[in-house]
């Protein structure tokens, strides 16, 4: 990390490290801690290193993912997390579990594509928001 960036803009992890919310979860991915711990504009900081642990194998599998819909495409062309670790909401509070998009295609051809490369222990469903648009819902076990 840079030592110009000041500490009062980074997160501080439960394990004890600090991280900048334009950080990568994982080196050369395209998801960043600002995609797992804002909704509404609110910060959620994990409060145990499980869940923290929790959010960087799910950002692993939503890479793996992404590979394939987006293997062609610009870095930017990627999934968009809607709502990932959100400690009040039941399915979003252990960070295994997000509703998310993709930036430049449409989520019933996402979901078609992906939903041969799911696991047993993982769901995937196309769901329905209030303004029609549909969007993406992930979770590992």
């Amino acid at each position: 990390m840079s030592k110009h960036v000041s500490p009062a803009h980074l997160y501080d992890l439960p394990s004890g490290n600090k991280v900048h919310p334009c950080r990568l979860i994982h080196r050369d991915g395209t998801l960043m801690w600002k995609h797992a711990l804002l909704y509404n504009n609110e910060v959620n900081l994990p409060y145990d290193s499980a869940v923290e642990a929790h959010i960087i194998k799910t950002a692993q599998r939503l890479e793996e993912l992404n590979s394939w819909v987006s293997g062609d495409s610009e870095p930017w062309e990627c999934f968009v997390p809607i709502a990932w670790y959100v400690p009040n909401i039941p399915q979003l509070n252990q960070g295994i579990s997000l509703f998310f998009k993709h930036a430049t295609q449409d989520a019933e051809d996402i979901y078609n594509v992906l939903k041969e490369h799911t696991q047993e222990h993982e769901t995937l469903k196309l769901l329905p928001t209030y303004s029609g648009v549909k969007q993406l819902y992930f979770s590992r076990c």
